[in-house]
């Protein structure tokens, strides 16, 4: 026991340390040396580096430079941008972690250096450290939630003052990988105590970030044109989406509930409880995202009450938590999921939910509602059938979704934030659980989980007001609202390409 403790321990001091590391940061050496001419820099991670990830790198310093220098911009104006939209002060604070994927140092030694010309501090992190605790082989009963999070206090404790300067953090990350590593129960355990800990020295309401992903080199013989398709859709401006999503966002603040119709063989029949707004002249339930926090742009999205939420939500295929489900059912009452299954082998079965979705728990309440309006994202996912590959980072873009676990806005529940483009202030942030909650246990799971239903499997959504007048937002998978055809181009375009 005292000898899994001790590794972990140790773990857990490496990953901390350069979590907040900035003079002696290893891994930014490593970057600003990379070259595609001589890989031997590759050697400097300490860790074994694939074939693959040698020939990424080529690939990525082969890909145009002044294509390269413009998204390391765009990524980097919308971590700012994430301040503004938040209503979040950046203050004095300078760190900011930038993850990455080996062979994506290209791109990842170029958002470096733009955070630099903004007179910030880039903590680049290792992108292998999780394959250390991997090869570790820890037995997983014997360490318990309680020993982990004591752990992870001890060390943030001594890195206090470093870690109270991060202001936020970049993540650039792949898709489409041939080898899908599922995390293990220790690995998740990990994650759940340092999100417990971490947020007693930095408040997720203070930071900003930004999330991005381009697919592998191994998702197929197309990769040339995926990525292309993905790296510019990721360039997209989202401005002229954001007036779009405003007008999606007045007619759900008109419901006082929606309901989701799946299209079949889809069978998700679905209400949705909205909150009541007190004041709709300065207040609404629903955040306009455009393309900062997350890329590509956009959703719109809102806490749901708990009581009144009820009924079927129905994915017929979909890839969460590192793993493929199919016929995935989760049946709710009053917001908590009572009931739920998937398909795997031919047969009907819940085991890999309680593993995967679910653990370490045995149910969860619903945690936000939203609605996607990428289409352009719709079209390149069935062009190339990556229904099965893309990342939820892009696939919740896809239609309308369903996030299992906490609401977006956890921890910080009374910061006001404001819509950028009416100046309302979102109201819907607490859920029945997270405000009736007395102790961080009760109020949080620690997980969100993000279920999109695509366009193409919905065959209406609409929602009802104080008066019994229906509202729709999307009929047979369209973006009906007078004002919102734009949002069906990259559907149209589709169903052209396949004429």
């Amino acid at each position: 026991m005292k000898g899994q403790i001790e590794k972990i321990r140790q773990y857990i001091e490496a990953e901390i340390q350069e979590s907040v590391e900035t003079e002696q940061n290893k891994y930014l050496r490593i970057l600003k040396k990379a070259n595609p001419h001589d890989l031997e820099w590759m050697n400097e991670y300490g860790k074994e580096v694939t074939e693959s990830e040698k020939e990424t790198a080529v690939f990525y310093f082969s890909y145009p430079k002044e294509k390269i220098c413009r998204m390391a911009e765009h990524i980097t104006d919308a971590f700012f941008h994430g301040f503004t939209s938040q209503n979040r002060e950046r203050g004095e604070r300078k760190r900011v972690r930038l993850f990455y994927r080996i062979g994506q140092e290209a791109l990842a030694v170029q958002v470096a250096h733009c955070i630099e010309e903004k007179g910030l501090l880039p903590v680049v992190i290792d992108p292998v450290l999780e394959r250390r605790i991997e090869k570790e082989q820890f037995d997983t009963d014997s360490v318990a939630k309680e020993a982990l999070i004591d752990l992870y206090e001890q060390v943030f404790y001594r890195y206090q003052k470093e870690t109270a300067d991060v202001c936020g953090m970049i993540g650039i990350g792949e898709f489409g990988e041939k080898e899908k590593k599922r995390k293990g129960n220790l690995q998740k355990q990990i994650e759940i105590a340092r999100r417990k800990v971490e947020e007693q020295y930095v408040r997720p309401s203070e930071l900003s970030f930004c999330k991005v992903v381009f697919p592998s080199l191994e998702i197929g013989k197309q990769f040339q044109h995926i990525f292309d398709e993905i790296f510019e859709m990721n360039l997209e401006q989202s401005e002229e989406f954001e007036k779009i999503q405003q007008i999606l966002i007045d007619g759900l603040d008109q419901c006082l509930w929606v309901r989701i119709i799946g299209k079949k063989p889809n069978q998700t029949y679905l209400d949705v409880q909205m909150q009541r707004i007190e004041n709709r002249e300065q207040q609404t339930n629903f955040m306009n995202c455009g393309g900062d926090l997350n890329i590509p742009y956009g959703e719109v999205f809102t806490t749901p009450q708990l009581k009144g939420t009820n009924g079927l939500l129905h994915i017929q295929d979909i890839f969460l938590q590192d793993r493929k489900y199919h016929n995935l059912k989760l049946w709710f009452e009053d917001g908590e999921i009572v009931d739920f299954s998937c398909e795997e082998d031919g047969r009907e079965t819940k085991g890999p939910i309680l593993e995967s979705l679910f653990y370490p728990y045995e149910t969860l309440p619903v945690g936000e509602f939203a609605i996607g309006t990428n289409t352009r994202a719709f079209r390149i996912c069935k062009k190339y059938q990556l229904e099965d590959q893309l990342p939820i980072l892009i696939y919740e873009k896809m239609g309308p979704h369903l996030a299992i676990g906490d609401p977006c806005y956890k921890g910080a529940e009374e910061e006001p934030v404001y819509n950028l483009l009416d100046g309302k202030e979102i109201t819907a942030k607490y859920n029945e659980k997270t405000r009736n909650g007395k102790t961080e246990k009760e109020k949080y799971v620690q997980k969100h989980i993000d279920i999109t239903i695509p366009y193409d499997e919905i065959s209406a959504l609409y929602g009802y007001t104080e008066y019994g007048e229906k509202i729709f937002i999307l009929k047979d998978g369209k973006f009906i609202l007078p004002g919102t055809d734009k949002l069906n181009h990259g559907m149209e375009e589709r169903q052209a390409e396949r004429l």
